[in-house]
């Protein structure tokens, strides 16, 4: 991460250039590729403020702040990068979708010579009672419901057969 610090009005100082400089080392975890930040710390009247303006691969996060104290301007305008960068990694992570839910394709090899590849999902398994299974299979479109059966504390699996009826799979995990 490459950062410059300017002072305007105001006297340099490496303690201040160095407090910056930890705070933003913080948002490395968010950042990705070459980061170049650009932090003007002024003082106008009796007012400190801080700019800081970061680029990211082309993303822009500015931030800009005001105080009595310049400590407390550059901690609230840290903040304010902080939350821009949180919602900017959401927004990433809605727009990819959360693909660590989902595993690989598992190569052929693994399964044998001449078998086809098997893709596996990870799936939450609700607690249902079985009337609440039923009525999530005619409510949905899915073929297949795997369920614990609050009832009796054991798997269910809710098969929709071809002809529309459902079929309900109680293995024996013992």
């Amino acid at each position: 991460m490459q950062i410059s610090v300017t002072f305007r009005q105001i006297e340099p100082s490496e303690a201040l250039k160095s407090y910056v400089t930890e705070r933003l080392n913080k948002f490395k975890r968010y950042l990705d590729g070459p980061v170049e930040a650009h932090v003007v710390l002024g003082l106008e009247k009796f007012r400190h403020s801080a700019d800081v303006t970061i680029d990211s691969n082309g993303k822009i996060i500015k931030g800009h702040d005001e105080n009595v104290d310049m400590y407390a301007a550059i901690d609230l305008v840290m903040d304010k990068i902080d939350m821009q960068l949180k919602k900017l990694r959401e927004r990433l992570r809605d727009v990819k979708g959360d693909r660590s839910r989902v595993t690989p394709p598992v190569e052929a090899a693994e399964d044998g010579p001449g078998l086809p590849p098997v893709r596996r999902k990870r799936v939450e398994v609700p607690s249902l009672q079985l009337a609440d299974a039923l009525e999530t299979m005619q409510s949905g479109n899915d073929n297949v419901l795997v369920f614990t059966n609050v009832a009796n504390g054991s798997l269910g699996i809710l098969c929709r057969r071809q002809d529309g009826s459902f079929v309900l799979l109680e293995p024996d995990l013992g």
